[in-house]
Order: structure tokens, then C-alpha cells, then sequence
């Protein structure tokens, strides 16, 4: 039996109510889902499907894909929440719920390019470098990348920042992290000095006094997200760093991780650091290996050192052998 559309629009609301009262969702994830059903509601309807069925998602699938021009993981999350959402209406216990076929679309694997996006020492120490810290506005910032950096912290984890989340007496830092998860670490010398520094000049900033956030901004607010990917851009623009790929604030907390890999650091402590459940995040989207490390590696293959030294010893001559791959007329 057809599951009727008119039917699942009732369910929508409550749907995501329940997501969001009992906290199973985070904000942004309880905002990308109210967008992604309203995304499959509206092609619903545009298309003038009644009923849901595997053609309709197939189609809907397809709309994605060449009309919307979504990645197979942007398609994969909306196809998860309506996943979701079929798994509500039947814990409900709404009849024919199990009908659905949501659950039956495949997932679309595509095969992820190999992307270094992360800056070298040399990048990062230039970067740092164009931070002008003669003023109030260059010091906060200049804490607030370096935070990004030395402890890899995501720029949502700076923005919530709290006064009261740093021991000074213990020298750690506490960090709420996705899903309010938090985690502690460990400032060192520099990232002390730099929090110091702006701490001595915060109160010049507009209402600050009974402002718990860290960092302020201009006007007297906790420094939005928005703001510090801005400064970041024209940090970047001034810096003069020209690279092949999209730099983001983001990118700091890729090289911080690439670095301490880079560093022997084990997999299981930069796993702690980021604040990743699962160490093949850590794996597979931020340990980056850099040219350098990859030729040194390959050099230490057994085979290549026996032959080295041979090579060294004399006892292999290596030529071109013109004579071999002559063109034979």
C-alpha cells in the first residue's frame, strides 16, 4: 500500500519537535533536517507525486543530483533524515509507517579525492606573522587562531568559549565540543601567552563588564562565528598565501593535526585533541602526509637500501640502455 503525502505532512512537525525537545538533535542538525524535508515536500509537490514511492525517491534522488547539483554526501544526509523520520512514524505506531521506502534507497558511494588541505610551518609562521598585535582587535584575534591551531579547535568550540573554562591554576583549557561533549587539554607556554595577552586588554572592549564569553567583539557580543571567518579571509588576503585550495579557518585545525602526525604523535592522542569518537575520522579526514615524509618513507623499504648499497659499493652500474629500446625500423 502507497503511503499518501498529505498523510506524512501531518507527522512533519511532531517529527521534529521530538528531535529537538528531547535534545537527540543538535541545533544545526535539527535546522538541516527541517530543511531537507522541506526540500522533499516541496519536489513532492512540484511534481505532482500523491503517493511515496521508489520511483518518487529515485527521481527526488536524481533532482539532487544534476537539478541541485548536491555531492553524494549532501544526498546520502537528506536521504538519512528521511531515514529518520520513517523510523519515528513507526515507533509511533503509525500504520503502513513500515511501507515506506525510505530506508530502501541505496547510499551513493563516490570515491573522495585525495585533498591536502593544510598549511606547512613555513605557511602557518606567515600567517601569524601579518597579525598585526599592536592593538586590542590583533591580540584577540591572534588568540583566538592560535587556539585553532595549537589545539585544533574547531571555530564553533572558540565562539563558545567561556572565561570560567580556563584554569589558570592547572594551566587546561575545557572544551565543548559537538554535542555538547566536553574535553580537556592542556595549554602550553605560547597559547598562555597569547590568552594573556588579550586577557590584559579585553575590558577595553564595549560592555564587556558580566560578559562571560572569552572573546568579544566590537560592539559587545560574544565574537561570532561569522566574524572570525571574515578576519580569517582578510588575514589570508594579506598574508599574501596564494594556495590551490579553499583556506578556511578550518584549515588550522587540519595542520595542527598534520603537524603533531607529522611529530610521531600518536593516532589515539590526536584522536583526544580533536575531540573525534571515532579515530577513523581522525584517520581518514585529518592526517594529512606530506611529499617529504612519503619519499622518506619509500626510501627505507628494504629492497631500496640493499640496492643503495650495491649502488654505493660499485658493484651496480646504472645506464641507459639506448641499445635496448632503439626504434627497430
Amino acid at each position: 500500500m502507497a503511503f499518501k503525502m498529505t498523510e506524512l505532512k501531518v507527522h512533519l512537525q511532531s517529527f521534529l519537535d521530538y528531535r529537538k525537545n528531547l535534545g537527540y538533535a543538535r541545533p544545526a542538525t535539527a535546522r538541516s533536517n527541517t530543511i531537507d524535508l522541506k526540500l522533499f515536500v516541496d519536489f513532492m509537490d512540484e511534481q505532482a507525486y500523491d503517493s511515496v514511492s521508489g520511483k518518487a525517491i529515485i527521481a527526488f534522488q536524481n533532482h539532487l543530483a544534476h537539478k541541485r547539483n548536491n555531492t553524494p554526501a549532501s544526498i546520502n544526509r537528506k536521504i538519512f533524515t528521511l531515514r529518520s523520520f520513517q523510523n519515528y512514524l513507526e515507533l509511533i505506531g503509525l500504520e503502513n509507517a513500515d511501507q515506506l521506502p525510505f530506508k530502501k534507497v541505496l547510499k551513493i558511494r563516490a570515491p573522495r579525492a585525495y585533498r591536502p588541505h593544510f598549511l606547512t610551518e613555513d605557511e602557518i609562521k606567515i600567517l601569524f606573522e601579518t597579525i598585526n598585535r599592536n592593538n586590542i582587535l590583533g591580540l584577540r584575534d591572534y588568540a583566538v587562531f592560535a587556539l585553532m591551531f595549537l589545539l585544533g579547535l574547531r571555530v564553533g568550540e572558540v565562539h563558545r568559549l567561556d572565561l570560567d573554562d580556563i584554569n589558570w591554576n592547572q594551566n587546561t583549557i575545557r572544551i565543548t565540543g559537538k554535542g555538547g561533549v566536553e574535553r580537556t587539554l592542556t595549554l602550553n607556554n605560547e597559547l598562555q601567552n597569547a590568552l594573556e595577552n588579550y586577557l590584559a586588554v579585553r575590558h577595553n572592549f564595549f560592555k564587556v563588564q558580566g560578559n562571560k564569553a572569552f572573546f568579544i567583539s566590537k560592539k559587545g557580543n560574544r565574537l561570532a562565528i561569522r566574524t572570525m571567518e571574515d578576519n580569517f579571509k582578510k588575514l589570508l588576503e594579506a598574508s599574501g598565501l596564494n594556495k590551490d585550495f579553499k583556506v578556511t579557518p578550518h584549515i588550522l585545525r587540519h595542520s595542527c593535526a598534520t603537524l603533531l602526525n607529522e611529530n610521531q604523535v600518536k593516532i589515539l592522542t590526536i584522536q583526544n585533541i580533536l575531540g573525534h569518537s571515532n579515530p577513523n575520522t581522525t584517520i581518514n579526514y585529518y592526517l594529512h602526509t606530506t611529499e617529504q615524509k612519503m619519499r622518506d618513507a619509500l626510501e627505507k623499504l628494504p629492497l631500496t637500501l640493499f640496492l643503495n648499497e650495491l649502488i654505493n659499493a660499485g658493484e651496480i652500474s646504472l645506464s641507459f640502455q639506448s641499445e635496448r629500446y632503439r626504434r627497430v625500423g
